[in-house]
């Protein structure tokens, strides 16, 4: 039968190995070491002869996935330009800018 002193130097152990393999398992799923790994094999300057047929052909054969995307990145760079644009254009009159933006430039009107 294993001493009381045993067992806690056996469990000691069992800690250090679990301890590593964590430490092992933190580093390994970093988001730096996966987006490394996944575009390491990646050159930048091939781009353009890799990454880019590839994704013209997925385009082709999921356009509405691709339509939906572009009117997803189409929506997010209008919403981060609007307020500077709309303002820059007197457009707050036509309720182009953000409440948030209109509290920074002046009063809203009221109706």
């Amino acid at each position: 039968m294993a001493t009381s002193a045993q067992l806690e130097r056996k469990a000691e152990r069992a800690r250090g190995r679990l301890s590593d393999r964590i430490d092992d398992l933190r580093y390994h799923v970093s988001p730096t070491t996966v987006v490394s790994d996944l575009l390491g094999s990646v050159n930048p300057r091939a781009w353009g002869d890799d990454v880019l047929p590839i994704l013209a052909k997925q385009a082709r054969n999921n356009p509405i996935a691709s339509m939906l995307i572009a009117a997803g990145v189409g929506w997010l760079i209008f919403s981060e330009v609007r307020g500077p644009v709309a303002k820059s254009l007197g457009l707050k009159s036509f309720g182009l800018m953000t409440t948030r933006q209109t509290a920074k430039g002046g009063r809203k009107k009221k109706r």
